[in-house]
């Protein structure tokens, strides 16, 4: 079973190639998503949130991880981006891993579409 480095290792490596399959490896069927109070529950649900994402902040935008702690079954971080289409001017994710797996992910974020 992957420790929780190794689960952030996995998603940011996801994350940074853009690659919808990979970062769904780190969740399940009964993961949730929250981000600004809107839900997405299983993996559908959360594959189709990242594809959106991955659209608005394709591989060649602006991403600046600004801070990454890991406690224990959780990891917080930290963040902004900027693409063509998108600003994020602040974000803070909050996720919670057990048996090697992120069960919740919390996304806070300000944007603006430029």
């Amino acid at each position: 079973m992957a420790t929780t480095q190794e689960v952030w290792e996995h998603h940011a490596g996801g994350f940074i190639g853009r690659d919808v399959a990979m970062v769904l490896e780190d969740y399940t069927e009964a993961s949730v998503l929250i981000e600004n109070g809107e839900v997405y529950k299983g993996l559908e649900a959360i594959g189709a949130w990242f594809s959106n994402l991955f659209v608005a902040l394709p591989k060649d935008c602006a991403f600046d991880l600004t801070n990454c702690t890991i406690l224990d079954d959780h990891i917080y971080i930290t963040w902004t981006a900027e693409s063509e289409t998108l600003a994020i001017e602040f974000a803070t994710d909050t996720f919670a891993v057990k048996d090697g797996k992120i069960t919740l992910q919390t996304i806070g974020v300000i944007k603006r579409s430029k």
